[in-house]
């Protein structure tokens, strides 16, 4: 069976990502050729190719053109990817309407926040999305985003868990401290781009309730597709921080370095807003280090599946409470590393690949 995935490819950028682990795993399979058709603008972008409506349209156009060969299309979604939410910018419909063969999508993000008539605009234009002649399934990461779809009228939705990915070197914790020299620090991490949906400001106001030898590392940088002023306004809010020498940002980090992070924390924090879910914190899963989340709904999913969570309300007293308890409380960490190991285990892009050609299989049937 011939698949044609497009996606965003090789690139920094958590779909990307997500994408190669899935198509190394997918090829492993018998009788499974998955050819890749890398884009969106981040791609388009480091091939040194104009962006812009106009362009991006012939690019679309020439991609769905390269996809006729192909068994199934499999898209990796994520709204960026065709212009966020402005209708007359959005170019998701004019790819869809040009391919001819059965489509699969895996849905990355369903935005249904808002109100007044921007909201009613975005549910509006997700209610149609997905009913090109095309698409014939449509795959959700968890069961958040599965009855997100199911609100906007969509139905049958595959729930394809996001894997734990197997590392390829996993740093000792106390190597990494001393390579970082971190010390006697009490090592508080947060990982993945740097945006408004992460709630970083959170930390900011938790730092005062938290012990001088502890350390917020924020381990990334701004998404390059954010034109929001949300990274310069926290850059200005650490800056102006009383306790600013006890906040780190390293900026975007390759994986070893990010690893090297991750291995040397006493505590993995993510202080999400909202968010549909998120590859960064299966990262720190496989890392099997304590992690205290906000308690939103794809978050408590997750939390219940794994049982290497502690959920907090974003309140930054909360939030330093938690921390705190994870510091002092050995028996709760050890629990929290014990689960992360053995969902980790069980939770991988090996059954993923399967759970993916099992639904080729039955869509291609289907025709």
């Amino acid at each position: 069976m011939r698949i044609a995935m497009v996606s965003s490819w090789r690139v920094p950028c958590g779909i990307a990502r997500y994408t190669e682990e899935l198509v190394t795993a997918l090829r492993q399979l018998p009788d499974c050729q998955v050819g890749v058709l890398p884009a969106g603008p981040q791609v388009w972008r480091e091939e040194g190719r104009r962006l812009g409506w106009w362009w991006e349209r012939t690019y679309w156009r020439d991609l769905a053109r390269h996809t006729q060969d192909a068994d199934i299309v499999h898209l990796q979604f994520a709204p960026h990817f065709f212009g966020g939410f402005r209708p007359l910018r959005n170019l998701l419909p004019f790819f869809l309407r040009r391919l001819t063969v059965p489509t699969v999508v895996t849905v990355h993000e369903v935005d249904l926040t808002g109100k007044g008539w921007k909201a009613v605009l975005k549910r509006w234009q997700q209610r149609r999305w997905w009913r090109a002649q095309c698409v014939r399934h449509l795959i959700a990461l968890n069961g958040f985003v599965a009855n997100q779809l199911a609100q906007l009228g969509y139905s049958p939705v595959t729930v394809i868990p996001m894997w734990v990915p197997a590392l390829a070197r996993r740093p000792d914790p106390k190597a990494a401290r001393e390579r970082l020299g971190m010390g006697g620090r009490f090592l508080i991490v947060a990982f993945g781009f740097i945006g408004a949906r992460r709630g970083y400001e959170l930390l900011l106001q938790a730092l005062p309730h938290l012990p001088k030898e502890a350390l917020i590392v924020l381990a990334g940088g701004p998404h390059p597709l954010d034109r929001s002023d949300y990274y310069p306004r926290l850059m200005r809010q650490i800056a102006e921080h009383p306790q600013r020498h006890q906040i780190h940002v390293t900026g975007f980090l390759p994986d070893e370095e990010v690893d090297q992070w991750l291995a040397a924390a006493d505590v993995i924090v993510a202080p999400f807003r909202q968010l549909s879910g998120s590859a960064s914190l299966m990262r720190a899963l496989a890392h099997a280090k304590p992690i205290v989340a906000s308690d939103l709904p794809p978050l408590r999913e997750l939390a219940e599946a794994s049982g290497a969570m502690l959920l907090v309300p974003n309140e930054p007293v909360a939030w330093a409470e938690a921390i705190l308890r994870l510091r002092t409380d050995e028996a709760l960490r050890q629990q929290l590393s014990d689960a992360a190991r053995q969902f980790a285990q069980s939770c991988t892009v090996t059954e993923a690949a399967k759970q993916h050609f099992a639904l080729y299989q039955q869509v291609s049937r289907r025709g």
